[in-house]
């Protein structure tokens, strides 16, 4: 298996970072587990190429810094999350980032503030190498109260769900980062009063290049209704699950209409509802299999609406790169080896 290589990449010394991995794997079960248990939790689906995966990870004060590479073209939903704020870069490749109904493509030297309240859909194609700095929420709510002390305002401090930088500003944040990659010598330690000010300093590079609202386009429902409209969808959706319904029947649920109800689902997944719907489904057919003890590929299918076995089986292989009876395949020697 290879490993990633040791040398500076967009201006970064990634020497020390890449000194012993967390873990290197060609298991698709083992990196998605280690991953979640390691990074953030979150939903993650193989597409094409050969699984190499390599996690390095690196705790500099209160900042993470983690290096990635799955090998594959994956699709990854993490779950929302508000405890910190990720900054994440290609090192090598690029990925395609949809969040709240925003989409980028970020590649080398681009930087990505990810702050996600709900629906993420992160496309790391093959090849990609990343650099992720996790900040705690509480290192920025402390530096913003220093920012705006001077007006005494203590409201708690806001960041957009996802925007980028690039240019100069990429490069501003690409120095800050490359500074704290230094601290991770023993040589010549600095002192932790420096080690702090680069932290802080990070903070306000975040602070202070945000964007002032959130880069989600503004639909002629309004941002608010929008937000409001997708998440009543998304609870419609899976309470119908495992019973019949229709178009019509989704968008009379969700207090929609049939053009509103595509148009949200276009703007925040890419799909037409239906075809979102499917994905829904899918993806609770794979859960169910995953934790099956006795249940079979049709049971699955047929509960979650799935009457044509052969269909299902092809949607199945699309999403997730290997057939349902592989997954039960998968999930039987697991147990067995245990």
């Amino acid at each position: 298996m290879a490993t990633m290589k040791k040398h500076e990449v967009l201006g970064l010394d990634l020497s020390r970072l890449y000194r012993e991995p967390v873990f290197t794997s060609q298991s698709k079960e083992k990196s998605h587990q280690l991953l979640s248990n390691n990074l953030v939790d979150h939903d993650l689906y193989w597409r094409e190429g050969t699984v190499d995966t390599a996690f390095f990870h690196a705790t500099i004060g209160c900042c993470d810094i983690f290096a990635l590479r799955y090998g594959a073209e994956v699709e990854v939903h993490p779950k929302p999350f508000t405890d910190f704020v990720l900054i994440q870069t290609p090192l090598h490749g690029s990925a395609s980032i949809q969040c709240d109904g925003a989409a980028l493509e970020v590649k080398p030297g681009q930087l990505l503030i990810l702050a996600p309240s709900y629906n993420v859909r992160l496309t790391w194609h093959s090849g990609c190498e990343q650099l992720i700095v996790k900040v705690p929420r509480s290192l920025l709510q402390s530096t913003w109260e220093t920012l705006i002390s001077e007006d005494s305002c203590t409201e708690e401090v806001s960041i957009p769900s996802l925007f980028h930088l690039e240019g100069r500003q990429g490069t501003r944040g690409l120095r800050l980062i490359s500074e704290l990659l230094d601290q991770l010598t023993n040589e010549n330690e600095a002192p932790p009063q420096w080690r702090h000010h680069l932290e802080v300093s990070l903070a306000t590079f975040i602070l202070t290049h945000k964007p002032s609202t959130d880069i989600i386009p503004s639909p002629s429902l309004g941002d608010r209704k929008l937000k409001l409209l997708a998440k009543r969808v998304d609870t419609v959706m899976r309470n119908r699950l495992t019973t019949h319904t229709t178009l019509s029947k989704l968008s009379s649920e969700c207090g929609a209409s049939v053009r509103n109800l595509n148009n949200i689902c276009r703007k925040l997944y890419d799909k037409s509802p239906m075809e979102h719907m499917r994905n829904l489904r899918l993806e609770a057919a794979r859960k169910s299999l995953l934790n099956s003890q006795s249940l079979s590929v049709t049971e699955v299918a047929l509960t979650y609406r799935f009457t044509h076995l052969g269909r299902f089986s092809n949607y199945y292989y699309e999403r997730f790169g290997e057939l349902p009876r592989q997954t039960l395949a998968h999930l039987f020697t697991h147990k067995s080896a245990q």
